[in-house]
């Protein structure tokens, strides 16, 4: 059974209690940089994170331009819910997920919402941002395969602890490469392999 406490400072991680959870992006760049990131609490991996930058700097510059390329890959991925084009090449099933805690405040206004019968913009603004991540990080795994496209593409919701306020957003699609590539994904797949 996995501990539900951080390994570098012994904290309780997650819930109404615990320590925050890393963030999609945030476990992106550690698994990149080649920091292990299991069960960590956000702050750790932060740390981790910052220590393994100073003793492994980057040249002035070459971060946010590194940055900026893979930036503009990713804006440009095209996603859809249909099936593979026949002339496209398939690289495989990628997936993109975030887990996202609503805090108490979001249920307090959504209870009362819900007596009233009216919308709940509070749920609706967690709920699109961790799709946005959740996307982000499939895209990023897509470029990561060498692809410019992903098709099949499905994004499922669900509560991920039974009344503690965490949402669920997993999407999955098939990672694709077209025949002809845009410029920036092409630099961002380039960027990524290196």
């Amino acid at each position: 059974m996995a501990s539900n406490h951080c390994p570098v400072c012994g904290k309780k991680v997650g819930g109404l209690t615990g320590e925050a959870l890393p963030y999609p992006r945030l476990i992106e760049e550690a698994t990149s940089l080649g920091v292990n990131q299991d069960y960590i609490c956000l702050n750790c991996l932060e740390n981790a994170v910052n220590e393994y930058k100073k003793i492994h700097p980057l040249p002035e510059g070459k971060e946010s331009s590194l940055q900026n390329i893979i930036y503009n890959g990713l804006k440009k991925i095209f996603i859809s819910p249909s099936t593979v084009p026949a002339e496209a090449q398939e690289l495989g099933l990628i997936t993109g997920y975030c887990i996202l805690g609503t805090g108490p405040l979001t249920t307090l206004v959504s209870s009362v919402t819900d007596t009233l019968g009216i919308k709940s913009n509070a749920y609706l603004d967690k709920v699109r941002l961790a799709e946005d991540e959740a996307i982000d990080m499939l895209k990023l795994n897509a470029l990561k395969a060498g692809g410019d496209s992903i098709y099949c593409v499905h994004i499922s919701l669900a509560e991920a602890t039974s009344g503690h306020g965490m949402l669920m957003v997993s999407v999955y699609g098939t990672a694709v490469k077209t025949q002809s590539p845009d410029e920036d994904i092409q630099q961002a797949i380039e960027t990524l392999k290196d």
